[in-house]
């Protein structure tokens, strides 16, 4: 859920925005003199954010994924846990009764 509020409402009421960043991952968009000028988001969010700006900024692993799309959509299959590690995959655990 996102909402607008001019940065002299932030400021004022600051602490209680974080918690609702934090807390229910709302996002706040702060405006100065009308204008956007920033943005409070969970920091959780941030880092997820983050983290996809640098893979859709990695030219190799976004041709990567684009193939793999292409391969998989066409309906190739993967190796197996036993090709990737070459050893047979553990039996299942029994759950005690």
């Amino acid at each position: 859920m996102s909402r607008t509020l001019p940065i002299s409402e932030v400021k004022a009421r600051l602490p209680e925005l974080v918690t609702g960043v934090e807390e229910r991952e709302e996002e706040i968009v702060v405006t100065r003199r009308g204008k956007p000028a920033a943005v409070l988001v969970n920091y959780g969010e941030y880092e997820r954010l983050k983290d996809t700006l640098e893979i859709l900024s990695d030219a190799d692993l976004m041709r990567q994924i684009r193939r793999s799309r292409r391969f998989y959509g066409a309906g190739g299959t993967g190796l197996s846990l036993e090709q990737v590690f070459d050893e047979p995959s553990p039996p299942p655990k029994r759950r005690a009764r």
